[in-house]
Formats: structure tokens, C-alpha cells, sequence
């Protein structure tokens, strides 16, 4: 599943990225692109405490790009 938090700040686009993980299955991962870098940071911790793995980061100056897999066992 791909996810776009661009023009969106924080708590918003951690919100929006929560709420999207829920619907998830073990092992489906959530591609979250967006353009405001504190949410990267917001979005990572967020991910780190729930146990989800979080790999990828900023593309340019602005951007990133989040892959978000979920654990087995949640």
C-alpha cells in the first residue's frame, strides 16, 4: 500500500499513518512518501515503539520515503 502525506504537517501525518497501518496485515508494509521532515522523525518514533520495522529516508532536500513493514506478530 502506498500512502501520500505531502502538504501535510505533524500530528496529522503520523495520524494518518497510523490509521493506515492498522488496517494491515502481518508482513504488508506501507509506503508513506511525504514532505515536511519533522513527520519523518515523528513517523519513525512512532513506528520504532509499536515494534514495525522502518527502512528508507529522505530523497532531495524536502522529501522522503518511508517503507513501513509490519511485524509478524502484531
Amino acid at each position: 500500500m502506498e500512502l501520500d502525506v505531502r502538504n501535510t504537517v505533524c500530528p496529522r501525518t503520523t495520524l494518518v499513518v497510523r490509521r493506515c497501518l492498522m488496517e494491515l496485515q502481518p508482513a504488508d508494509q506501507l509506503t508513506v512518501r511525504g514532505d515536511y521532515p519533522p513527520a519523518e522523525r515523528s513517523i519513525r518514533r512512532a513506528c520504532y515503539r509499536r515494534g514495525f520495522h522502518v527502512s528508507g529516508g529522505p530523497i532531495g532536500e524536502r522529501e522522503f520515503v518511508l517503507t513501513i513493514t509490519v511485524p509478524d506478530e502484531s
